[in-house]
């Protein structure tokens, strides 16, 4: 194909920052846009001259489309994948892809039955500096590693419930514990203790306010990651990581300094990586190549079972949860 036909599920914030991508590569069309609140359909077809629905149903029975992104709060995951699958179009979904593994692992096995190319939203893992890190990380004997995601709360509706967002590790944090799979290897435990009671003047708000959450890696690496949501103003996202030679500092954005006795190396993450993200999911449409994507579902599904773990863990008053049973 010359062309990649997309259409849109969800026109919210996230669908904004694909568009912006999408809008920059030549083979890419988005063609149809589907949300339930119509403005923002209506907004979004006229971006593109697209078609707009309220309803994905009646988007994908009439639309000839080759891929869709699935752009929804994480509640709202109620079967469109399934149908994109049937309809037979490679499909893109914001993390995280699911609150319920089961359902997810449903989804990864349908899109494997079908063959077709899949992609989620870490784009993290596209930061250029990330492959120059990794290589330093493999040559060290990593005693502990020790993270932060701290920050204020998002101001979108469905963020401040549990129920709707999974909470800061499941749908902010992801990113990072993403990142530390990506570096460190599998998680084979989880143990995570939280605390409420510091947001009291937002209503109808009852997600944690800040957690603490070790993870055991099968590799024997042992890392501790802090998130809080009640900060405005000072924030910090990123990880240290503690080696018999030396030390290395991660920021969630690319930057990095590693620290060796003799030496310190500066580096910082100069390209757009939400943009190689789309570039890598559309190339690989077109070539039908799945590995061209750094973050395909089913390796997104470990890292749902990792934060929803340690959602486990939280709710249970920090019992250890074994991972991948």
């Amino acid at each position: 194909m010359d062309k990649v036909r997309i259409g849109f599920i969800g026109c919210g914030g996230i669908a904004q920052y694909h568009f912006g991508h999408l809008e920059k590569i030549d083979e890419a069309e988005v063609v149809a846009v589907c949300d339930l609140i119509a403005e923002k359909a209506e907004t979004a077809s006229e971006r593109f001259d697209a078609t707009p629905y309220i309803r994905y149903e009646e988007m994908l029975k009439a639309e000839e489309l080759d891929a869709v992104y699935v752009c929804v709060e994480p509640s709202a995951h109620t079967g469109m994948e399934f149908a994109v699958i049937e309809k037979g179009c490679h499909i893109f979904v914001e993390k995280p892809v699911a609150l319920d593994l089961d359902y997810a692992g449903r989804v990864r096995d349908a899109i494997a039955e079908k063959a077709l190319i899949s992609g989620v939203g870490f784009q993290c893992r596209y930061a250029e500096t990330l492959p120059r890190v990794k290589a330093w990380l493999a040559g060290q004997d990593i005693g502990m590693v020790a993270g932060f995601r701290l920050g204020g709360m998002p101001k979108v509706w469905w963020w401040r419930r549990k129920e709707t967002s999974g909470g800061q590790v499941a749908e902010m944090s992801i990113h990072n514990f993403d990142l530390c799979r990506y570096l460190f290897g599998e998680v084979k435990a989880v143990q995570a203790m939280a605390r409420r009671g510091i947001m009291t003047e937002v209503e109808n708000y009852d997600t944690d306010d800040a957690s603490s959450v070790t993870m055991m890696f099968e590799s024997g690496v042992v890392c501790t990651y802090f998130s809080g949501c009640f900060s405005n103003g000072i924030g910090k996202s990123g990880m240290e990581v503690y080696t018999k030679k030396g030390k290395l500092e991660y920021s969630i954005g690319g930057a990095f300094k590693i620290i060796e006795p003799n030496l310190v190396i500066d580096g910082k993450a100069g390209n757009d990586y939400g943009q190689e993200e789309d570039d890598a999911f559309i190339d690989a449409v077109l070539t039908n190549d799945q590995s061209l994507v750094m973050s395909p579902y089913a390796d997104a599904v470990k890292t749902l079972e990792l934060v929803l773990g340690a959602n486990e863990s939280m709710d249970n008053g920090g019992k250890l949860v074994t991972l991948g049973q």
